[in-house]
């Protein structure tokens, strides 16, 4: 149907009607379609905005627990163009967090600061929660003390990620 839609009366898909395709098909599982619906929006929507069609990617991968597949497809965007800022970066810790992979996590986030992006709250939260889950609840509480000597605003998230961790 996505493609039938275009056909008829010169009709062009533009960047949402690709992403909430791309959402779908990877929200059902069906990656391989994902794959090539997103190799055809490369071709017909500037790859500098595609950041969060990747994003969202990454994440249906990592809710079916295809963290590789997530990897991949972060690698991917800075092949095709679409530098990851902040956000594609906190994505990928967050799944690799999750999945118990907090080595590769760590060496994600030290990329990111080699790369001089600066991180948000949500980057410390998810870091925090990676010391938590590896039982160290001191490591996450200098993290959250340090924050606002990194410019970050501390937040109920990260504040209740510590005292989780400190149970």
């Amino acid at each position: 149907m996505f493609n039938t839609v275009k056909k008829e009366n010169e009709f062009k898909h533009t960047l949402l009607t690709y992403k909430y395709m791309i959402e779908k098909l990877g929200f059902h599982g069906e990656f391989e379609a994902m794959e090539n619906v997103l190799q055809e929006m490369r071709l017909n929507v500037d790859n500098c905005l595609l950041e969060g069609v990747y994003i969202g990617c990454m994440r249906n991968y990592g809710c079916k627990q295809k963290v590789r597949e997530a990897i991949t497809m972060f690698e991917r965007m800075d092949f095709y163009n679409c530098e990851p800022k902040v956000l594609p970066y906190n994505a990928i810790m967050n799944i690799l967090v999750e999945y118990g992979y907090f080595n590769q996590a760590h060496k994600m986030y030290m990329r990111m600061r080699d790369k001089r992006i600066v991180p948000d709250v949500y980057t410390f939260a998810i870091r925090i929660k990676s010391f938590c889950r590896t039982k160290r609840p001191h490591a996450a509480l200098r993290l959250l003390r340090n924050m606002p000597l990194q410019g970050c605003e501390i937040n109920a998230v990260t504040y209740c990620a510590v005292a989780y961790c400190t149970v």
